[in-house]
């Protein structure tokens, strides 16, 4: 098998991608509209069917067929009110069974059980915006995103999901849920600011929020710099006298109204408040200075007291991440485009736990809010799309390095008592090592039908392959 399979569909086959990132993007405009030049809504639909084979050689393997609809509407009900929404429902089938789900949200989105081998699910966004000359109020539960990388974003990493070998699995959908908020955005000059308030989810019977706000500077020469800052606490999870720390009582926390007013920092408000939270802090700049080249980096501190603290291994709470890149986007070639990625994500231990539980923990539905890499891992990562009249090939690769000790799961909770003071990056005895090499080939040959297939190929402590396909119609 692992011989007559390779050579024949990695020609045309994919690394790295769920089935659901396989569907075409849909961001045309709808087919159907209705209304007048000021006050109007487009409709637009999209059927679709894919499949997915999945088989590490220590396992089973693992077929999946979904059928899904996804139903979109937007349009904009004033010149300054716009808004959009969206429905999706998806029938699954697989060779395995699924196990129940309780719909408590740390075992991620909910879904039915439909007997056997079968389940059903759906979500949705959506999002209204009041735009004016200096900014835009913005509410509703959407995927929110920020920062330069392409791969692995560390903040907020919107939609973005990577698929990893430990996601290979029944019991969970293993995609990000999207988030209630309300905020807004301003824009002076070369400045831009934005602030997020919104609502977290774990255990449906307790309250978890977050906050975040960030500062874009537009400089010359196509250079973008950003900083940004993140606040995430909620009602503690955990039976009373299970957490080995001390400040780790069981306490019911509401919404923070201190971190919702502009322009707080919360790095103040929360010594305000009493030093209660999962404080963060995010750097990222990107430089398009060279023609058709845009190079990329970003900075997670977590909870560190000062810069030079990320270089020092004697304590556990010296939490960082980074991601660096070079890109380049739709660059002809003769008869071709080509663009091109390199990126290269490092995430230290601990990064998005906290001492108090899963109420601080910087995640949602049971995903981490920034990369799915999750603590303690490392990635090197390239892809390169050439693109021909209605066909485009993905070619990518990618090198992995995750642990599995304690501090490298985003729900661990440090204990002062036996897990020591020091921090130990990707320990030799507990880090699953891989490498992934495919391709992907899409063909749309007209606007509203496409085709998608892919393949790829695991080297390492994760041997093996995956196989996805998918086609569908949008009206």
């Amino acid at each position: 098998m692992r011989i007559r399979l390779f050579p024949i569909l990695a020609v045309f086959f994919s690394c790295s991608i769920l089935a659901s990132a396989l569907e075409m993007p849909d961001t045309l405009p709808g087919h159907l509209r209705f209304g007048d030049s000021t006050v109007f809504f487009h409709i637009r639909g999209t059927l679709a069917d894919s499949a997915s084979v999945t088989h590490f050689y220590d396992s089973d393997k693992h077929k999946e067929n979904s059928l899904s609809m996804r139903l979109r509407v937007d349009g904009q009900i004033t010149d300054a009110f716009v808004f959009r929404a969206m429905g999706f429902v998806s029938n699954d089938k697989t060779s395995r069974d699924y196990v129940d789900n309780f719909y408590d949200p740390y075992d991620g989105l909910p879904y039915n059980h439909q007997g056997k081998g079968g389940r059903t699910w759906d979500t949705f966004t959506a999002r209204s915006e009041y735009r004016t000359s200096f900014g835009k109020l913005m509410g509703g539960v959407d995927y929110l995103e920020w920062g330069p990388a392409k791969h692995n974003k560390l903040t907020l990493r919107g939609s973005n999901n990577n698929y990893r070998p430990w996601m290979d699995s029944t019991m969970r959908l293993q995609i990000p849920a999207p988030t209630p908020f309300f905020g807004f955005e301003l824009n002076a000059g070369p400045v831009t600011y934005t602030q997020y308030s919104g609502k977290l989810y774990y255990d449906k019977h307790k309250d978890k929020y977050f906050h975040a706000n960030r500062l874009d500077l537009h400089l010359p020469a196509q250079i973008t710099f950003g900083i940004g800052e993140t606040i995430v606490y909620g009602s503690t999870v955990e039976a009373a006298g299970t957490n080995p720390n001390r400040d780790a009582d069981s306490s019911d926390r509401h919404f923070e109204w201190v971190y919702a007013i502009p322009f707080v920092p919360y790095v103040f408000a929360q010594h305000y408040l009493g030093d209660l939270d999962n404080t963060g802090l995010s750097f990222d700049i990107s430089v398009k200075t060279l023609p058709h080249l845009e190079f990329y980096g970003e900075m997670l501190w977590d909870d560190m007291k000062k810069v030079t603290s990320m270089f020092d291994d004697s304590w556990w709470g010296n939490k960082w991440g980074a991601s660096v890149g070079l890109t380049t986007q739709e660059r002809p070639i003769g008869p071709f485009k080509y663009s091109w990625t390199g990126e290269f994500t490092q995430i230290e231990p601990w990064v998005y736990t906290h001492h108090k539980g899963e109420g601080y923990t910087y995640s949602n539905y049971g995903q981490s809010f920034g990369s799915e890499l999750g603590p303690n891992s490392r990635e090197l990562y390239t892809q390169l799309d050439l693109e021909w009249k209605q066909l485009k090939l993905t070619l990518s690769a990618s090198n992995v390095a995750k642990d599995s000790a304690k501090g490298s799961n985003i729900s661990d909770i440090h204990d002062p008592n036996t897990d020591g003071t020091d921090r130990n990056f990707l320990a030799d005895s507990t880090t699953a090592r891989y490498r992934e090499f495919g391709a992907a080939l899409t063909f749309v040959p007209f606007e509203w039908f496409w085709v998608r297939a892919g393949y790829s190929k695991f080297i390492g402590d994760y041997e093996g392959y995956r196989m996805e396909a998918s086609t569908g119609v949008t009206w």
